[in-house]
């Protein structure tokens, strides 16, 4: 049996056991995702795991000139016009120089970004990590469009796209949280019943856990002042914030599935990643931002962006390209304000990868091309600039990072130095 299999096999067997110690039934565990994730969060305190986590956003078409010319910051983290966006959470940042697209740039080639294209892989890494970090989450992966409209999707199995991106948040929240109100009066009846089983279900984990996670801190003892809050915690009847009773769009944001209105689907995107990953419901995400051909508009630019591209019209091209760092930062920052369920900032246990499929858009070129990653706690670090060889090697950095380089096949012949802790 390949390597990766039995990791995920094991995965699986050993949240079974916990299971089975906590006397939960699998009826009550499935009544609910935000159960499953509880608990899952409860598994790890338990064994004294750290969480980690992943999300990839995706950037088609490069940058002005390549990186070095319009995006790559100074040593000092003087950052270029296209990456001023990221002033506040540059110390949160890795900016990567001469970075190179193994295959070259271009259009139609999305897959590459994560891997699908490198030898002996079967497909994306966000798809390798599904398999095997994903083996005992909720949802294994979380495939979240802005206005990618299901075209060239970034993720691949093999050579064929997966296609299940979800372009409407609202969709994406019913998958993750388990559906909308209906508020007809048989609706209101059945939507009851349903809340009533997540709490009967909630409670159920709770209560159970409790004792058995006070005979583990007795084998652990370095653990004990800050598990027994935990405890104290979930007897309680309390959930990471906002896990009992999740809401949508709470801001009212505009959810019109239209160009002129992809920031607010952006940041209702980000709320999604974010709910579900403070909720353990998933610990790996991808973002596609628009499509490969760039045939899409965004809120107060003018024209297509292209059209902005190909103008010979350098600000114009800079102005779109600044504003999707503005959305890249807007996730960081959100991380960063939002408590993780093991304790501090989202940030602290969550790599952000930002990728693309060109170096200079303009010119369809593989070289100089603008990855970054931010967050990923103590074991990243950050606040620098580092000369990156190719992409391959910063997908099996992201992989070193989740703890799966050499459990999954490798995309490189070995992670880019220099990262990591």
């Amino acid at each position: 049996m390949e390597y990766e299999k039995q990791y995920a096999l094991h995965s699986r067997r050993r949240f079974l056991k916990f299971l089975g110690t906590t006397g939960i039934s699998l009826s009550a565990l499935q009544a609910t995702s935000l159960g499953a994730g509880l608990l899952l969060g409860r598994q790890a305190q338990a064994q004294g795991a750290e969480t980690r986590r992943v999300i990839f956003v995706y950037i088609p078409d490069g940058t002005p000139g390549g990186a070095s010319q319009s995006f790559l910051p100074s040593d000092d983290l003087t950052l270029q016009r296209c990456s001023t966006p990221f002033e506040s959470v540059k110390d949160q940042c890795i900016f990567f120089r001469d970075t190179e697209i193994v295959g070259g740039g271009g259009h139609g080639l999305t897959q590459r970004v994560l891997g699908a294209f490198a030898p002996g892989v079967k497909g994306t890494l966000d798809l390798a990590l599904e398999g095997v970090v994903g083996a005992t989450s909720p949802v294994a992966s979380l495939r979240l469009g802005i206005r990618s409209r299901g075209v060239d999707p970034i993720s691949a199995r093999g050579y064929a796209g997966v296609t299940d991106f979800q372009d409407n948040p609202r969709s994406a929240f019913d998958r993750l949280f388990g559906g909308t109100v209906d508020t007809s009066p048989i609706g209101e009846r059945r939507e009851k019943k349903l809340l009533e089983i997540n709490r009967l279900a909630l409670q159920s984990i709770q209560s159970r856990l409790g004792q058995y996670e006070r005979e583990r801190l007795e084998q652990h003892q370095e653990g004990i002042a800050k598990l027994n809050a935990d405890i104290e915690n979930a007897a309680n009847g309390a959930a990471p914030p906002g896990c009992l009773n999740p809401t949508f769009n709470p801001d009212g944001l505009s959810e019109v599935m239209t160009d002129d209105a992809f920031t607010e689907q952006f940041a209702l995107q980000t709320e999604n990643v974010v709910l579900a990953m403070s909720c353990n419901i998933t610990r790996v995400a991808t973002m596609q931002m628009g499509t490969h051909q760039a045939d899409f508009s965004v809120n107060n630019i003018d024209g297509d962006y292209h059209g902005s591209i190909h103008s010979g019209n350098a600000a114009w091209y800079e102005e779109y390209r600044t504003y999707f760092s503005q959305r890249v930062s807007h996730l960081i920052q959100r991380l960063a304000e939002t408590d993780a369920p093991e304790g501090g900032k989202l940030i602290d246990s969550t790599l952000v990868v930002q990728i693309t499929d060109m170096g200079n858009g303009d010119a369809h070129t593989g070289t100089d091309a603008p990855y970054m990653m931010a967050g990923g706690g103590s074991a990243v670090r950050r606040g620098r600039v580092v000369t990156a060889g190719n992409h391959h090697q910063l997908l099996d950095t992201a992989a070193e990072y989740m703890g799966v380089y050499g459990v999954i096949p490798a995309y490189s012949d070995s992670p880019a130095e220099g990262i990591l802790s």
